[in-house]
């Protein structure tokens, strides 16, 4: 059974830790492996505002900071799965709420799973906030494998 993989790239662990496994069911079964990253709303991150700040970049529009860590993170992802002998067949960047978008993506383009991290939520933490990974595997169209 050949499987369309969709695998959501946070830039976290586990996020990297689910591509190695989609990686071995394409291998393993056949398919495709597709990439999704999603750009949170919201302001900048700490983070990159100490980059500009550093690289003396004033006042860059926000998109232009988030797109370059989408493609970061999607060129990162692309060569760990080539370099794990598979291919990435799309991928995909988005802005918003990130669990409303894979469920989405996976129901246009007809994905037969997800595999994702997770962050290891308490089943109590997973109650009251509520995971991407939750919300995924409860909305999704398709079978959904959490990784930890």
């Amino acid at each position: 059974m050949t499987e369309k993989i969709l695998v959501p790239i946070d830039g976290s662990d586990g996020a990297f830790k689910a591509l190695d496994v989609a990686v071995d069911l394409v291998r393993s079964r056949g398919g495709t492996l597709s990439l999704l990253h999603v750009v949170p709303s919201g302001s900048l991150p700490r983070g990159l505002e100490q980059w500009a700040q550093a690289e003396h970049v004033n006042s860059p529009p926000q998109w232009l900071y988030e797109q370059g860590v989408a493609d970061a993170l999607l060129d990162a992802a692309t060569d760990r799965v080539r370099d794990r002998g598979a291919d990435v067949s799309q991928t995909y960047t988005e802005r918003g709420d990130a669990a409303e978008h894979i469920v989405d993506l996976a129901r246009r383009e007809k994905f037969s799973m997800v595999v994702m991290g997770t962050r290891g939520l308490s089943k109590l933490e997973g109650l009251v906030i509520g995971s991407v990974a939750h919300k995924v595997a409860h909305l999704a169209p398709c079978s959904v494998v959490s990784v930890r």
